[in-house]
């Protein structure tokens, strides 16, 4: 699977806290609460360095046991610093014993471990997991549709409930409008489905094939719009996605260079001069068991 650096998953984690459904989040801990008679056991995939483990926990309360399952060795060490930050920011307490962090709210008591695993080829390994819901964030539009119907039968099986966030959904609009934004936009759809470890990536259509999957399986699922909203005052992530949409395209249409170069120049002095922005659409996805109530 394609890395992603810890400098970039901290980018962007404030601009998917504002993104995300509160409405989808808030389904899934009342689902979770009406089940659960002890601590909450949550397994996250591709968790990075922990972001969603940061916004769910608060939002799901109460006493909680977290596995963040990544195969990236740096962003597995990442998620002990980013989450002892992010807890002593907040005022709590927190202890570290072995691959473990403690966090104590003085309301709650969440427990944190990372585990690395493959999930390309591994995914069936959570069945030898005890857990009560699955989350994943900026995951679902990297894998094929091979693997999510693996993911399908997997939840069938468990008759357990997902969460899945920020799932991109090919809408994307720069602004000012531009007369080389659909090429360039183009050439960015192009190499999202290229394969990142896991089969031909489904990209723009993850979420509606995995509801589909799902709702096959009996899951009741709903979906909600999370699009990013950048504007000037995140200008350190307008200039990435700038800089990799200009990257894209140049690699997607190599005889295009110039017209790319004129649009990434003009780009930027719009950035520069504060009067760039930019809407990235994305989906959020519930899904619940039969056996669990809406």
């Amino acid at each position: 699977m394609t890395g992603f650096s810890a400098d970039w998953l901290r980018l962007r984690e404030p601009i998917d806290r504002q993104a995300r459904s509160p409405a989808l989040a808030h389904g899934l801990a009342a689902a979770l609460r009406r089940q659960a008679a002890g601590p909450l056991r949550i397994v996250d995939l591709a968790a990075g360095s922990g972001a969603n483990f940061r916004v769910l926990a608060p939002l799901l309360g109460g006493d909680q046991n977290w596995l963040l399952v990544d195969h990236d060795p740096a962003l597995l060490t990442a998620q002990r610093a980013e989450i002892v930050d992010w807890a002593t920011r907040h005022g709590w307490r927190w202890t570290a014993d072995g691959e473990h962090i403690a966090v104590d709210t003085g309301l709650a008591r969440w427990t944190v471990r990372g585990q690395g695993l493959d999930l390309a080829s591994e995914l069936e390994a959570l069945e030898r997991i005890p857990f009560d819901g699955l989350v994943t964030t900026a995951f679902l539009d990297l894998v094929s549709a091979t693997w999510l119907d693996r993911l399908g039968k997997l939840l069938a099986r468990l008759r357990r409930p997902l969460l899945a966030t920020l799932t991109v959904d090919g809408r994307r609009a720069w602004h000012p409008p531009h007369p080389a934004d659909a090429p360039v936009l183009a050439g960015f759809q192009r190499h999202q489905g290229v394969d990142k470890g896991f089969g031909p990536s489904l990209a723009n259509e993850a979420v509606a094939h995995l509801a589909a999957c799902l709702a096959s399986h009996g899951h009741r699922v709903t979906t909600a719009r999370s699009d990013w909203r950048i504007g000037a005052s995140q200008p350190d992530m307008l200039r990435y996605l700038l800089d990799e949409a200009a990257a894209v395209a140049r690699a997607a249409d190599p005889a295009a260079e110039r017209w790319i170069t004129s649009w990434a120049t003009e780009r930027q002095a719009q950035l520069d001069g504060g009067l760039l922005a930019l809407e990235v659409g994305h989906l959020d996805l519930l899904a619940l068991p039969p056996h669990l109530p809406l």
